[in-house]
């Protein structure tokens, strides 16, 4: 309280608005507590122009908790109580200064701070729902303060959602005693973070303790708050955090109170905290925010064009928000010209008024620690649709384990999405915000390097696993002598065929991205160590695309060498489709480089294939004339893989010549060729084999143990199709030995093998056995 001059209150030392009305009770009773009748009548005349004052109107002017005072009013008591006029002046100053500083300042007593519920909040149940349910849960919950926090992305809502979740909660009858509202200021273009023992001050305030009874220390203030909050039913909203240090303090103890906390930063240092990651609206609220904010007639109107501008948005609410008020404000556009605005204009596009997407992620990005920054960057110009560590590294030039910290800061700023283990990615609209920002900020001396190093290490990486899971494929050596980024290292083919399949559409991308870079290298090698996995797998269409790309790029290069390989490979690929005049075409032009480059293990790889195709086209004499010549060849150049190959070709001419002994004794060769040599998968493909031999000669048991050898080895270097190949054969032995029950079993596991591969000509001979054994 204000020091007394002669036992009357000083008025100088009220410090807000409550202490000033605590000074009148003072100097009430200095007065001699007249009652407040007696003290109405006196103080009605003194009113300019004088009038009746009511008891009940003056004893409210000593309700401490006000917001705001009639200053002309408190005049006229603290004359009516003896003061005299000069005195008088000093109180009316007074209550004149604590009116602007409680503006300034903060007001006391408000203990209904939410802001209001928007009236287009659209969608949100589920979070909603679980938000809602934390406060309902039993058990420890019953006895300690209950703190969600709400992370996301900037622009995608949490503000919105807590605020609605509070209203909604406020409405069914919780936490109705105290709503405290604080923006902490965490991302703000013009304000720092609001530092949290001011938060507690203002708090303290709001909750009616008097400016000079707020401790000084934080500590000290956040036990007050604490005390203040006990035994009240109180939801706080601590909004737009900028980590877990500036909302700790600020959390009561209570078991009766809710705090949301807010942030585009993740909170999950926050001890006791349930924390609920929001994403983007799905597609369907999408749509409804927009009718909600632009009018439902207009967006129902065209489906089509309204579903295009949300998928331009990214379903990100705030981006919506912006484009609906848009169309709002534009009475003659139609949705269609709002989508071909927003096609247009890019992230410029998103702005209405003074509100604008790209301010909103600037403060985000700006936030960034520099290497944080440059990688995200670096991540908008990268071709693919996600990264690894691994590719992150070879993006920024750095070690896998800093990039893997900075992709896991990224996530943990909602920079980045983790989808899945191990794999980022972007939101389509940051990606756009990552573009157009490298564009500006990244030169071509920081761009053309991060992207050579990425490609460069795509076609290393691509081709090691192509290797690992195919040893024999003898991809051409790099025509330059550039250093390579380290690869990613296989230690089996399982992993290789993980490897090519998670990376399979990133690897498409950055095949056309090499073209269009003019990485030549890359351009080709990509797709041809992508075209390995769906040769293995059988699935002949899309392996001959990928070829065909390859094909295309390596002609630019003038590199007859790496050109005949993939002409062998195509002819090949084309045999399995059926096109016969299109492989004899390209093992015609293999054959002729292979023989001018003097290449006798490329020309005995053209050999084995192309008696492979003469086989297929019921040309066995002059398979088997060629076979010999590849045998020939891999035996002078001491080649086992050849001479394996060379074997397995022969004893399928010999076979279709029906001379089934033979063909049996060569494959019983391969087979122990491809043992001596540790072949692994090649082995596996021997033994199927050697069990079509087996079954030719009637041999059904040797042909069933053969099937389960394949299975067994098919299995351990994780080769899928090689498994269903064992299947079947295993399953046609079964049913030479008229063994049906079993056969039916090992079908039926092939049949999902082969759906699954895709791999439809060998599916559709499964199911139509399946069928027979039925029947």
């Amino acid at each position: 309280m204000g020091e007394q001059r002669g036992g009357m209150p000083d008025p100088g030392g009220a410090a807000d608005l409550a202490e000033f009305v605590g000074l009148l009770g003072d100097l009430r009773a200095w007065a001699g507590m007249p009652s407040y009748r007696s003290l109405a009548k006196r103080v009605g005349p003194l009113m300019r122009p004088a009038r009746v004052v009511s008891p009940s109107t003056l004893a409210d002017v000593f309700r401490t908790g006000r917001r705001r005072l009639d200053i002309d009013l408190v005049t006229a008591v603290v004359r009516a109580l003896g003061v005299g006029e000069g005195e008088a002046g000093r109180w009316r100053e007074s209550g004149i200064r604590v009116h602007r500083e409680a503006k300034t300042g903060g007001p006391t007593g408000v203990l209904r701070q939410l802001p209001a519920d928007l009236a287009v909040f659209t969608g949100r149940e589920k979070e909603l729902g679980d938000l809602i349910a934390v406060t309902a849960r039993p058990g420890p919950r019953a006895t300690t303060v209950v703190i969600s926090a709400i992370e996301g992305m900037g622009g995608v809502g949490k503000t919105q959602l807590a605020v609605h979740a509070a209203h909604r909660l406020v409405r069914s009858g919780h936490f109705t005693d105290v709503q405290l509202y604080v923006n902490l200021h965490g991302f703000d273009s013009e304000q720092e973070p609001a530092d949290p023992s001011e938060v507690l001050a203002a708090f303290l305030r709001q909750l009616g303790v008097p400016a000079a009874q707020v401790p000084s220390g934080p500590g000290e203030r956040a036990a007050m708050f604490r005390d203040r909050m006990q035994d009240r039913a109180a939801v706080l909203i601590l909004d737009n955090a900028v980590d877990e240090d500036q909302v700790r303090d600020l959390i009561p103890a209570s078991p009766g109170c809710l705090v949301l906390v807010t942030s585009r930063r993740s909170l999950a240092g926050l001890d006791g905290a349930e924390i609920h990651r929001l994403d983007v609206l799905s597609d369907a609220e999408a749509l409804d925010l927009l009718a909600a904010v632009a009018g439902g007639e207009r967006i129902n109107t065209d489906r089509v064009a309204a579903t295009g501008v949300a998928e331009a948005c990214g379903n990100l609410p705030l981006a919506l928000t912006i484009a609906a008020a848009r169309l709002k404000a534009r009475p003659s556009w139609t949705t269609s010209d709002l989508l071909e605005h927003l096609s247009r204009g890019g992230l410029d596009a998103m702005t209405v008024g003074r509100r604008s997407l790209r301010p909103v992620f600037d403060l985000s990005f700006d936030a960034l620690p520099r290497r944080a920054r440059l990688l995200f960057l670096l991540l908008g110009v990268q071709p693919g649709t996600d990264v690894t560590a691994e590719a992150a590294a070879a993006l920024a030039g750095v070690t896998s384990r800093a990039a893997r910290s900075t992709l896991e800061a990224l996530c943990d700023e909602y920079l980045l999405l983790q989808r899945s283990p191990g794999r980022f990615e972007l939101h389509d609209i940051l990606r756009a915000y990552a573009q157009e920002t490298a564009a500006d900020r990244l030169c071509a001396a920081e761009r053309a390097p991060a992207v050579d190093r990425l490609l460069t290490w795509y076609t290393r990486t691509a081709e090691d696993a192509a290797t690992t899971l195919l040893p024999s494929l003898g991809m051409p050596s790099p025509a330059r002598s550039a250093p390579r980024a380290p690869a990613t290292q296989f230690t089996d083919r399982s992993d290789a065929v993980a490897w090519l399949e998670a990376e399979h559409a990133n690897l498409l991308a950055a095949s056309a991205a090499a073209t269009a870079a003019g990485h030549l290298e890359a351009a080709w090698r990509i797709p041809a160590a992508a075209s390995v996995l769906r040769a293995v797998n059988q699935n002949w269409p899309e392996c001959e695309a990928l070829l065909t790309d390859a094909l295309s790029g390596v002609r630019r290069t003038g590199d007859l060498a790496a050109q005949a390989w993939l002409q062998n490979r195509l002819g090949a690929t084309a045999t399995e489709l059926g096109r016969t005049k299109e492989a004899e075409e390209m093992f015609t032009a293999a054959l002729a480089a292979r023989r001018l480059l003097g290449d006798r293990d490329g020309e005995a790889a053209v050999l084995n294939n192309l008696v492979i195709f003469y086989g297929r086209t019921d040309r066995p004499r002059l398979g088997l004339e060629h076979a010999v010549l590849a045998l020939e060849l891999a035996r002078r150049e001491g080649n086992t893989d050849r001479e394996a190959s060379a074997l397995n070709a022969m004893a399928a001419c010999l076979s279709g010549l029906g001379r089934n002994a033979e063909a049996l004794e060569l494959m019983l060769q391969v087979v122990a060729i491809r043992e001596a040599r540790g072949d692994g998968y090649r082995l596996g493909l021997a033994y199927v084999l050697t069990g079509s031999r087996h079954r030719d000669l009637g041999q059904f048991e040797a042909a069933e143990a053969c099937g389960v050898k394949a299975r067994e080895i098919a299995r351990r270097s994780g080769d899928r199709f090689g498994e269903g190949e064992a299947l079947l054969g295993q399953a046609k032995a079964l049913l030479g030995q008229g063994r049906p029950a079993p056969a039916r079993n090992c079908l039926q596991e092939a049949a999902g093998i082969f759906d699954e591969l895709e791999a439809e000509r060998y599916l559709a001979e499964t199911r139509q056995l399946l069928a027979d054994t039925e029947a």
